[in-house]
């Protein structure tokens, strides 16, 4: 446990984000204007796919993963419907109570109706109210929601789903592949995991925790109910109502049911999707930078002090904290996935420095972008920095040891 931990790169290349920027102010401009019919497919310009146009140029059905968004509007009127789930042989008592629990909580600007036996996502507003970030805000909100409760609902509760998706297969050989990498990943975070808890050493614990979550998502970005057990992984390592030993304990479980995933189970949930809005954001420069400020300072003041371990844990756990959030364009993702490689299995005075220079090329490259298109830090901005107060609690704790 002298070095650094082993660096897998990704099975597919990392997506990208395929949003026009330019097209998000124009959008404002078009609200602002009151020209309200033409903010929605200025949106969905801005989106940057191509979409289905029904018989009239007001209606979309557009897919996303297991759903398809139905959008019309009207002179007065936005409707979005989106079908979710047949519940007709389902536990309906207990998927009823989950399904009223999600429409107080997360959804916030989204319905959930049940029609018979069908469960759709809903919402509708006057078109004047169309403003843009709310508009976006609900479109992502269903294609988020929609994508993640749909397996868990099928696993746990036997509901179906309204249509099958429209997957991509990867090779039989590759998922062999990956299934391997996904378990020595995982052997391997157990073993650090009991060691830094062997030498009460409950930072790096949680840092080994948050970073081979982030690193079995960044590795195969699973789909299906293994994303939606991630998901719930790194949920409950930053719940900060459960007592930080607890979360600990509770991310080692974690760790061992990914472990008793099975081979054909893996293989189910590896697949490419076709999405209409990510459920990643799209990682500005920027906003990287100042939501690493304090990172890249006090990680520089360990590696000064010869906590070249620490400064390591904390370097990975920023940089899979970015992929895990974001989709990351090619000129910021080659400087970072660059120095993981290079810092693969090093001993950690030497991988930290090399770590440290990718966050570097980062930081202090002066090149400028252009200043059009959605400010994503409103929006992005609470589980970043949740995961970033996270980091600094943790390092917090490291300069009182």
């Amino acid at each position: 446990m002298d070095k650094n931990i082993t660096y897998t790169p990704p099975i597919q290349e990392k997506q990208t984000s395929t949003k026009q920027d330019e097209k998000w102010d124009e959008a404002v401009a078009l609200f602002n204007s009151k020209q309200y019919h033409l903010v929605l497919p200025k949106l969905l310009a801005y989106v940057g796919a191509d979409f289905h146009n029904e018989e009239d140029n007001n209606s979309y059905a557009i897919p996303h993963g297991s759903v398809v968004l139905h959008i019309s509007q009207t002179d007065t009127e936005l409707q979005i419907k989106c079908p979710f789930l047949d519940i007709t042989d389902a536990k309906k008592v207990p998927l009823m109570r989950r399904l009223a629990e999600i429409r107080m909580s997360p959804l916030n600007l989204t319905n959930i109706v049940l029609e018979d036996n069908l469960v759709y996502f809903t919402f509708s507003c006057p078109i004047d109210l169309c403003e843009p970030y709310k508009i976006y805000s609900v479109l992502r909100e269903i294609c988020y929601y929609a994508d993640s409760y749909d397996d868990e609902f099928i696993e746990k509760f036997n509901a179906a789903h309204l249509q099958e998706p429209k997957i991509t297969p990867f090779s039989n050989h590759l998922k062999e592949e990956a299934y391997i990498n996904y378990k020595k990943i995982i052997e391997e975070s157990l073993q650090r995991f009991d060691h830094y808890m062997e030498k009460r050493d409950h930072n790096n614990a949680w840092y080994t925790l948050n970073i081979t979550f982030k690193q079995i998502e960044f590795y195969a970005e699973p789909h299906g109910y293994l994303r939606t057990l991630l998901e719930k992984a790194v949920s409950g390592i930053f719940d900060r109502k459960i007592p930080f030993q607890n979360r600990l304990l509770n991310g080692k479980e974690s760790l061992k049911k990914l472990k008793s995933y099975t081979k054909e189970q893996f293989s189910e949930d590896l697949y490419q999707i076709e999405t209409f809005i990510p459920y990643k954001y799209n990682g500005k420069k920027e906003n990287i930078r100042e939501n690493w400020e304090d990172t890249y300072e006090d990680a520089k003041e360990l590696i000064s002090n010869s906590r070249h371990e620490n400064a390591v844990n904390l370097l990975l756990s920023s940089f899979y904290n970015l992929f895990y959030y974001n989709l990351v364009d090619k000129e910021i993702s080659n400087s970072i996935t660059d120095a993981m490689a290079k810092a693969n299995e090093l001993p950690w005075a030497q991988a930290a420095p090399i770590l440290l220079k990718g966050m570097q090329a980062i930081m202090e490259d002066h090149f400028f972008e252009n200043d059009f298109g959605m400010d994503l830090s409103k929006i992005m901005g609470e589980q970043m920095q949740q995961s970033m107060a996270a980091i600094q609690q943790m390092m917090a704790n490291f300069k009182t040891n």
